[in-house]
C-alpha cells in the first residue's frame, strides 16, 4: 500500500476499459451474429494493440461476467487475450490505494495526485506486447455470483421503491448514502486497516471520515453519485442485475482510463452528472452511434501515438522442405537466441514462421497427446502463405508485417552458430545486407 503517487501522468499507451457487452458483441462466433460496427471496432482495437498503441485493460468485473456468459464464455476470453494483456488490480485495492491517499493529502503530507496508476494495475501498460496470454479458468470462484447480484439487486430496488415513494430527491438521498458510507469507514476494522496503511491516530483518521475530503475519494463518490442518479433520476425503473456491476466498474476504473465503453443507459446516467469530463476520459455508448463515434474517436487518437516498443529487428523463417524437417530445434535456437539478445542488451527481437499448411506439428514430450505447433513454444507469430509463394511475395508479406526498420528473411536451414541473433542485430548499424548468408532487408525498401 502506497501514500504517494510516484506516476503523475497516465501512461503512454491509451487506456480501454469496455463494459462485457462490448467483448460480448465482438466474440460472437460467426460474422452473421455480431454487428458490422463491432467487427470494426474490434479491427481497431486488435490492430492498436499489436502496434504497440493500446491497451483493453481486464478486470475481476470481466471475470464474474464471463463466467455467466455460458456458451460465450471461451470465445470472450479468446476475444479478450488479443487486445490486452494487462490485469487491473482489485476494486479493495484502489479503493484502499485513494483512501490513503486523500488521507495524506487531508493532513498535508503531500499534494499530489490521488489517482495513481501504479496502484491501479497488477501489469506494466507501456510493456511491450506478447504474443501470448496465459490465463486461468476461475469460474468456480464465481459460483454464486449470480445469487450474489439477485441479491444486491433486490435490496437496491426496494431503496429505489422507497425513493419514488416519498419522492426523495437526488441531493437528499446522496446525503444519505454518504452519511452511511462514513458510519462503514468509522467502523473498528476499517479503522485499524486505515490507520495501519496511513500512519494517522484514531483523531486523524476520524477528522477525515467526517470531512469533505472523504466525500471527494473519486471510487466512493462515483459509486454513491451513480448510484444515487440510477435511482432518483430512474424511479420507475427497475434495478437490474447488472446495474451494480456497471456502476461499481465505472466508479472503479473510469478515472484512470482515457477510453470507456458503456451500455447506452449506464453512459447516459453517468453523462449526466458529467463524469467523463471531471476525469479527462472519453465515455461512449454500445449503441450504433456510440461505436461509430468510439471508431473514430480511437483513429484520430492512434493516428498521434507512436508505438511505445518497437522491435530493433525482424526474423522471418520461410517454410522450406529441409527447414520443415528441423522445425522444432530450429524455432526453438531461433527463440532461445532473441530472449538472450533482449536480457543481455534490452534489444527485442520479433520472430515470424511462414506456414503453407504443411509445416509439422508436435506433441509435447512433458504431456502426452498435448499437441504443439511448428515452432513448439516459442515466441513466434505464425503468418499464413501459399506453398507457391516465391521470395518476392514473401518478402512483401514481411514487409507488412515487419514493426521494425530491418527484417532478415531466413530461407533455408543451417546450423546456426550461438551469436547469430547478435550477428543480425550489428547488420543494420553496420550496413550489412546479409548474416550468414541471408539477406536482410529494409522495412521501407
Amino acid at each position: 500500500m502506497t501514500s504517494q503517487c510516484a506516476m503523475t501522468s497516465r501512461p503512454r499507451k491509451l487506456l480501454v476499459y469496455l463494459d462485457q457487452n462490448f467483448m460480448s458483441e465482438m466474440a460472437k462466433p460467426t460474422h452473421d451474429r455480431v454487428r458490422p460496427d463491432f467487427r470494426e471496432l474490434y479491427s481497431v482495437l486488435q490492430q492498436g494493440f499489436w502496434n504497440e498503441q493500446l491497451v483493453v485493460l481486464r478486470s475481476s468485473f470481466h471475470d464474474v461476467e464471463t463466467s455467466l456468459a455460458g456458451s460465450l464464455r471461451d470465445a470472450i476470453r479468446a476475444r479478450r487475450s488479443t487486445l490486452g494483456h494487462v490485469d487491473t488490480a482489485s476494486q479493495e485495492n484502489i479503493r484502499d490505494s485513494q483512501m490513503v491517499a486523500s488521507l495524506q493529502k487531508f493532513l498535508g503530507r503531500h499534494d499530489g495526485s490521488v489517482i495513481c496508476h501504479d496502484d491501479a494495475f497488477e501489469d506494466e501498460p507501456d510493456a511491450r506486447v506478447g504474443h501470448y496470454d496465459i490465463g486461468v479458468n476461475m469460474d468456480w470462484m464465481h459460483v454464486d455470483a449470480k445469487e450474489q447480484r439477485q441479491r444486491h439487486a433486490a435490496q437496491l430496488d426496494r431503496v429505489r421503491q422507497r425513493i419514488r415513494q416519498h419522492s426523495i430527491s437526488y441531493d437528499e438521498q446522496f446525503r444519505i448514502e454518504m452519511d452511511i458510507a462514513r458510519q462503514e469507514a468509522l467502523r473498528p476494522y476499517s479503522i485499524r486497516r486505515y490507520m495501519a496503511y496511513a500512519g494517522v491516530t484514531d483523531e486523524q483518521y476520524s477528522q477525515f471520515v467526517q470531512s469533505n475530503a472523504f466525500a471527494e475519494v473519486p471510487i466512493l463518490w462515483l459509486e454513491i453519485a451513480l448510484m444515487t442518479r440510477l435511482m432518483t433520476a430512474h424511479s420507475t425503473r427497475r434495478i437490474g442485475q447488472g446495474d451494480v456491476t456497471d456502476i461499481k466498474a465505472m466508479a472503479t476504473f473510469l478515472p484512470y482510463c482515457d477510453v470507456y465503453g458503456a451500455d447506452r443507459f449506464m453512459a447516459g446516467v453517468a453523462k449526466s452528472l458529467q463524469v467523463p469530463e471531471s476525469y479527462g476520459c472519453y465515455l461512449f455508448h454500445s449503441g450504433k452511434e456510440g461505436v461509430a463515434n468510439l471508431i473514430g474517436h480511437l483513429r484520430t487518437a492512434l493516428a498521434g501515438i507512436a508505438p511505445v516498443n518497437v522491435p530493433r529487428l525482424s526474423i522471418f523463417v520461410a517454410a522450406t522442405d529441409d527447414i520443415k524437417a528441423n522445425s522444432f530445434s530450429f524455432f526453438q535456437k531461433v527463440g532461445t537466441q532473441a530472449k538472450m539478445a533482449e536480457s543481455r542488451s534490452g534489444a527485442w527481437v520479433e520472430v515470424f514462421g511462414f506456414d503453407d499448411g504443411r509445416m509439422p506439428r508436435y506433441e509435447m514430450r512433458q504431456a502426452r497427446n498435448v499437441a504443439a505447433p511448428f515452432y513448439g513454444l516459442q515466441d513466434v507469430v505464425a503468418i499464413e502463405c501459399s506453398a507457391s509463394d516465391g521470395t518476392d511475395a514473401l518478402i512483401e508479406a514481411a514487409r507488412k508485417e515487419c514493426r521494425s526498420t530491418h527484417f532478415v528473411l531466413v530461407d533455408a536451414y543451417q546450423d546456426l552458430p550461438d551469436d547469430f541473433m547478435m550477428q543480425a542485430l550489428e547488420t543494420p548499424r553496420d550496413g550489412k545486407s546479409s548474416v550468414l548468408g541471408y539477406r536482410v532487408y529494409s522495412r521501407d525498401r
